[in-house]
């Protein structure tokens, strides 16, 4: 975005150029109005120059032809100063023509590089525009000048040949429409010099016989086109008058009906207003003026209808689009959400028929371990125990599975009892002190002597057993595990603290999700189903608490459970 800042060098022009100014509209000399005119020139020709070496437009040959026409209007100045009774057609006329092409070619290569001559609508927005300048041209400058009493050629260059370049001139910026450069202060600055250029051409007469420079308000305007010309190179967004147009907009704007509608009226207002003024009006050549606007503004409102069309027939795709879409993504949802079902269903089926042979092999293991039967050597027993082992841990993943599936189904069932959960969490910490003291890992728990809240044993023992044999898991040789219990208000609260690995930035609520494994746990080598943490979920929040995870800045992760003091709903069956 282009700020003020960036045109403070223009600013500064513009001041001191407003300075000058006073000298030439207060003094009555016209060798000094001669030389202020020449000097806004000058300035704009410089600022082109300096602006191009500054700003580094791409592409610069435009600039270089706007250079080339300012000097061929200055070199016209100078003839028309130096030998102001010259009649037209004079040496200076031919600089004058020649520099108009040359500003229409400048206007016409900025467009072309920006692509905006690709865009059909807007080229014929401008030639409609054009074809409009070119009928009051032709009624009030062109018509009059040309059935005037004097020289044919004179006539022909005053009345024909300067309204032609004028329109010719009109007609190129009006292309600017077809880019995005209208919307740059540089393309305002520009159009006003133009225009400018044309209020001093229309309200002289194009100059009569000769192109007064001094001692008159006529040349005003010319010397204020040169002051928006500087001003709009020296302006930063100067290189923007290049850039590559933007995709076409796609509703009709009210100032583009107001502009038709304007175009269709300008015959008749003409008309009206060379009957009123007594001049004759050329009704052939008025009538083919106004025969080819119509036709443009017919083709251009066809165009405009035509490409609402093309619109409405792509929304009406689009929206058949993505209704399709809609009917299949619910159609596939319903068929996930079954399948989903279909998958607990089978989990908890056969989770159930492994519990019944593991609960028999653990019991047989326990009749063969028993020493008053028969004794075994230490070799048998070592293969009994780990028969024991693998099958308690196969049991515990399969009562998982069963606790997940029930809590997928939303049938988590709860046998609610007032419990002292300081009470619970010694029991924990005891049955894992085993575990703990194996791996080398200091276990305690601190904190209220009693905390009485209503909850289910079973399940918040299965829920403390996970948080607390995860953080002997995942905590080294040497650490240590603290179970911190506290009351407070309706609220009790369990800390699970550890110094182990530490909950990975940005896991803190995914490690809750079913089946979830950080990228750490497989990095250490620790086995685990996934379904620990997701459980332990559950089972808070449906006593009506809340669990969180975090890193502590010392190292490890602490595990947060808020449970309040009674369960809110009355029912002892609770949807996770």
């Amino acid at each position: 975005m282009v700020s003020l800042r960036d045109f403070r060098l223009g600013a500064a022009v513009l001041a001191a150029e407003l300075l000058v100014s006073v000298a030439y509209l207060l003094t009555s000399s016209n060798v000094v109005q001669y030389a202020v005119y020449e000097l806004f020139a000058a300035v704009a020709l410089a600022a082109v120059l300096w602006a191009v070496r500054l700003y580094r437009p791409r592409p610069a040959l435009p600039w270089l032809v706007f250079v080339a026409g300012i000097a061929l209007f200055m070199v016209g100045d100078v003839l028309t100063y130096t030998y102001p009774h010259w009649e037209s057609p004079s040496p200076a006329d031919g600089f004058y023509l020649a520099a108009y092409p040359l500003f229409a070619a400048m206007a016409v290569m900025l467009i072309a590089s920006s692509g905006g001559y690709r865009r059909v609508g807007a080229i014929a927005d401008g030639l409609i525009v054009t074809l409009a300048f070119a009928v009051f041209q032709w009624v009030f400058v062109m018509s009059p000048a040309l059935h005037a009493h004097g020289p044919l050629a004179g006539r022909i260059v005053v009345g024909g040949l300067y309204p032609f370049m004028d329109i010719l001139l009109l007609g190129a910026y009006a292309g600017f429409f077809a880019s995005p450069a209208w919307r740059t202060p540089a393309f305002a600055f520009l159009v006003a010099g133009t225009a400018m250029q044309l209020l001093g051409d229309e309200g002289t007469g194009i100059a009569g016989p000769s192109r007064n420079l001094t001692g008159t308000w006529a040349a005003v305007p010319w010397a204020l086109s040169y002051v928006f010309w500087a001003l709009a190179v020296l302006h930063p967004s100067m290189r923007d008058l290049s850039r590559p147009a933007r995709t076409a907009a796609r509703h009709v704007s009210n100032w583009r009906i107001a502009s038709l509608a304007a175009a269709l009226l300008t015959v008749p207002v003409a008309r009206l207003i060379g009957d009123v003024r007594g001049r004759p009006i050329g009704v052939w050549v008025v009538a083919a003026l106004g025969s080819a606007l119509a036709v443009l503004v017919l083709a251009r409102l066809t165009g405009i209808l035509r490409a609402l069309e093309r619109i409405r027939a792509r929304e009406e795709a689009a929206r058949l689009s993505v209704e399709a879409a809609r009917h299949q993504l619910v159609e596939q949802n319903a068929r996930l959400i079954e399948a989903d079902k279909l998958k607990d269903e089978f989990v908890a089926l056969v989770s159930h028929d492994l519990r019944t042979p593991l609960t028999s092999i653990i019991g047989y293991v326990e009749l063969a371990l028993d020493e008053n039967d028969a004794p075994l050597d230490e070799e048998r027993r070592g293969f009994l125990e780990v028969v024991t082992r693998s099958a308690d841990r196969l049991l515990r993943l399969v009562d998982d599975l069963l606790l997940a599936a029930r809590v997928q189904s939303g049938r988590l069932m709860l046998n609610l009892e007032d419990l002292d959960l300081a009470s619970l969490c010694e029991q924990a910490v005891l049955e894992m002190h085993a575990r703990a003291e194996q791996k080398g890992v200091t276990l305690a728990a601190h904190g209220d002597a009693r905390v009485v809240v209503q909850g289910d044993r079973r399940r918040l023992l299965q829920l403390l057993d996970n948080l607390v044999s995860n953080a002997i898991k995942f905590t080294p040789g040497g650490g240590h595990v603290d179970v911190v219990v506290a009351g407070k208000d309706a609220h009790a609260t369990i800390e699970v603290l550890d110094t182990g690995i530490g909950v990975e930035p940005g896991e803190e609520e995914r490690i809750f999700d079913r089946f979830y494994r950080s990228p750490g746990t497989a990095t250490a080598q620790v086995q685990g189903s996934g379904l620990g943490l997701f459980i332990a979920r559950a089972v808070v929040e449906a006593h009506g608490g809340t669990i969180s995870a975090a890193r502590r800045s010392e190292g490890g992760s602490v595990f947060r459970l808020e449970l309040p003091l009674r369960v809110s709903s009355p029912t002892p069956e609770l949807v996770a």
